[in-house]
């Protein structure tokens, strides 16, 4: 692109000197100061000459201008990196905390898990326990309730053999009647 542009230039350049070699003629010029008189060839070459030079002014003025802008770029270019890096170094440094958060959790829900199942054993222990409790005590009472059903049959049992008896002596007549003041008679 930039040989082209040069290329396009020395045409013009070319171009405008052929022209001014074929107008040789003597002209005035009048300007601020005073006047002078040129040959029509040196005022057509002066004028591309200046317009040259503003030319060159102005790509130099263009060159330090992108040359300030480009500094400028770079230097926020440098502080935006900077930045860059300062924040993944942050970011690498929450994502260290936030996994050792992770861990810390999954530590104390496990411990929380253990405890519960501690809880939870010695829950059914003390079930088991009292079951334990409750079954020996009903036995306990059941074999209490079976002795004493013994003793009350056995009692049962002398009393029908001692009423057995007495209806015996009675159909015998070996027991005399007692009558109701008999009591007294003794």
């Amino acid at each position: 692109m930039r040989m082209v542009f040069i290329v396009l230039m020395l045409l013009a350049a070319l171009a405008i000197a052929a022209v001014a070699m074929l107008n040789n003629e003597i002209v005035t010029v009048y300007y601020l100061f005073g006047q002078a008189n040129l040959t029509l060839f040196a005022l057509i070459l002066g004028s591309a000459l200046a317009g040259i030079l503003v030319m060159v002014f102005f790509c130099i003025y263009r060159s330090i201008h992108n040359y300030v802008k480009a500094e400028g770029e770079r230097g926020l270019k440098k502080e935006l990196q900077h930045r860059v890096r300062a924040l993944e170094g942050e970011k690498k440094k929450l994502e260290e905390e936030l996994g050792k958060i992770h861990k810390e959790r999954e530590n104390d829900a496990i411990r929380a898990q253990a405890e519960l199942e501690a809880e939870k054993k010695k829950l059914e222990e003390e079930l088991n326990r009292q079951k334990q409790e409750r079954d020996s005590t009903a036995a306990k009472e059941q074999a209490e309730l079976e002795a004493e059903k013994r003793n009350l049959e056995e009692e049962l049992k002398k009393q029908k053999k001692e009423r057995d008896s007495l209806e015996a002596k009675y159909e015998n007549g070996t027991v005399k009647k007692k009558g109701f003041f008999d009591f007294l008679k003794k």
